[in-house]
């Protein structure tokens, strides 16, 4: 035992207080992802602290040990290699942050085409100088060792990480700390190369397991059923709202001036309405499952949507046709979004082309109340035929909203945070757009008892700087989305207010509004029937399955038997 510690004090002597420097901002992650997970208390932060210190001291000395056995001397390089791992480590804390997910291998497709303007702003160019100070300073610890000595540090830093690995003492938490606790464990680029790397679970397209059937009863899902609300609408409007959370709205959030979202807040007091739990952080991920009414929307769009409600409408003979404000071939969407069955997909490459349309194309893309007018021309230009139409705005889009509404007016909201580009001031002129595309159909003879208009969000906008102060405290309940079903003749069945409803009830609820029997296939159920329901949000590498009992996490990589059938039926398209 004698020589062991003198050995270990000799393979680390130089260099522990390198390492420990070193490991410092791994447990600002560390704590701030148990925060935003929602798991931060005392006992969770010591005892996950511990074990973070404890890998990341582990892993930073097994990379440095590599490095000083092929020779590398230079500290400059070391200050150089220390900030690459640090934009790794700044790249989960980001998505922590927005997402509230880590870095993961699904967010890497979603970089081209982003808007990189905000790499010039002071904070950010502040925070990367002083991160690259800190890796300076830090550098300045590094002595170059011995390659004896370094192989030494290599077996010991090994064997560490091997003893953590098989007996995790972080497995000893209640549940769910134990998992998120371990989730954060990893340093940042293990775990974003492990999710790089990772298999890819493959879908089942066809009939159900008899394991799954029997799963698929315990959770109430592939079982959607028509309440007889629906007709024959001939003109159908899903609005979709870029980033549009409950939190913005005054009925949820009393912080928000009655002023500011005054007109959502008139059609949920007018229609049936609800508040949705999200599924999805993304666009592409968002608007899979309002199509198809299944989690594993990876599996769905990489596979032409096995099931999707768009395209039993198009086959039902409605015209179907995706408007959006943005540019449509942003992630391939215009071609996926056809597989899930839109006849037409037009966004900003469209409209750039368009004299009427182009001088409000800037940005993102389409002005919102511009893309609500061509949308009122499209219906008018189809008003002989069945049409659908999903409409994705674009003024809301995170971090600030559109700041240059190019000449056209909206009513001021006198009250802070309103009178510069924010989030809360995007929203407030979503309202006031929405009332005005109303408006126009009514001009129109299009807002009739044939018409059936959805409203509703992709996904929720999480960040809420600069305006912290409109939504401090953020109960889970501020992350919602809207739902509001408008039509003339005003519906008999309401909308339960207390029901566990999702964007996985979308599809199903859009069927039964038409009197379209849904397929087997559909993990919701109709907003307007009285159905038990469970809700499965499948993150990068685990998933969340909430009921009324309570809520389970399964790793997506899970070797226990009770997850891996719950994954085969996560993974399962039902077909007839």
């Amino acid at each position: 035992m004698q020589k062991l510690k003198e050995h270990l004090f000799c393979a680390f002597k130089n260099d522990y207080k390198f390492l420990l420097v070193l490991s410092l901002p791994a447990l600002a992650l560390c704590v701030f992802g148990l925060h935003q997970l929602g798991t931060l208390t005392p006992g969770t932060a010591a005892a996950a602290l511990g074990a973070k210190l404890f890998c990341e001291f582990l892993f930073l000395g097994t990379l440095l040990s590599i490095c000083q056995l092929i020779g590398i001397k230079n500290r400059w390089f070391m200050a150089g290699l220390s900030f690459l791992y640090y934009l790794a480590l700044t790249a989960d804390m980001v998505l922590l942050w927005y997402f509230k997910e880590r870095f993961g291998a699904k967010y890497l497709q979603t970089m081209e085409g982003g808007d990189y303007a905000f790499l010039t702003d002071w904070r950010v160019i502040t925070y990367f100088l002083l991160l690259v100070a800190f890796c300076v300073f830090s550098s300045r610890g590094f002595v170059p060792a011995k390659r004896l000595v370094a192989a030494r540090r290599l077996v010991y830093c090994a064997a560490g990480l091997f003893v953590l690995w098989i007996s995790n003492p972080l497995a000893l938490l209640p549940s769910p700390h134990d998992f998120y606790a371990k989730y954060l464990l990893p340093p940042s680029p293990v775990y974003t190369l492990r999710a790089v790397l990772a298999k890819p679970l493959k879908p089942i397209i066809g009939k159900p397991s008899p394991q799954s059937q029997e799963l698929a009863k315990q959770y109430n899902i592939w079982n959607a059923k028509n309440t007889g609300i629906g007709k024959q609408y001939k003109r159908v409007v899903l609005i979709a709202a870029e980033s549009f959370s409950v939190k913005y709205l005054h009925r949820f959030n009393p912080k928000i001036p009655p002023q500011a979202s005054q007109e959502i807040d008139a059609l949920f007091e007018a229609y049936p309405s609800t508040a949705l739990r999200h599924v999805t952080l993304s666009t592409l991920y968002g608007l899979s499952v309002i199509f198809t009414s299944h989690p594993y929307v990876k599996l769905a769009y990489e596979n032409a949507y096995p099931v999707s409600f768009v395209r039993m409408l198009k086959e039902r003979g409605y015209h179907t046709a995706f408007l959006r404000g943005a540019n449509e071939k942003y992630m391939d969407e215009n071609v996926l979004f056809e597989q899930a069955g839109f006849e037409e997909v037009i966004g900003s490459n469209f409209f750039e082309t368009q004299p009427a349309y182009a001088p409000f194309v800037d940005w993102w893309g389409l002005l919102d109340r511009k893309l609500f007018q061509y949308a009122a021309e499209y219906l008018q230009t189809h008003k002989d035929e069945p049409v659908f139409l999903t409409l994705l705005t674009v003024d809301s889009h995170v971090p600030l909203g559109r700041s240059d509404y190019l000449g056209e007016t909206y009513e001021e909201i006198d009250a802070p945070f309103y009178d510069t580009p924010t989030m809360p001031r995007a929203f407030a002129r979503l309202g006031q757009d929405v009332k005005h595309f109303l408006q126009d159909l009514q001009r129109r003879g299009l807002w009739d008892e044939d018409t059936l208009i959805l409203l509703t969000a992709d996904h929720p906008a999480y960040p809420d700087t600069p305006t912290n102060a409109l939504f401090s405290p953020h109960p889970a309940k501020y992350d919602d989305l809207p739902f509001v079903v408008l039509t003339k003749t005003p519906l008999k069945q309401k909308i339960d207010p207390d029901a566990l409803v999702s964007q996985l009830d979308i599809a199903p609820t859009v069927l039964d509004l038409l009197n379209i029997e849904p397929p087997q296939a559909f993990f919701g159920h109709s907003l307007f029937a009285d159905e038990p329901r469970s809700i499965f949000d499948i993150k990068e590498d685990y998933a969340v399955i909430t009921t009324s009992k309570g809520v389970q996490i399964v790793p997506l990589n899970s070797s226990k038997a009770q997850d891996k059938a719950l994954l085969e039926m996560m993974t399962t398209f039902p077909q007839p």
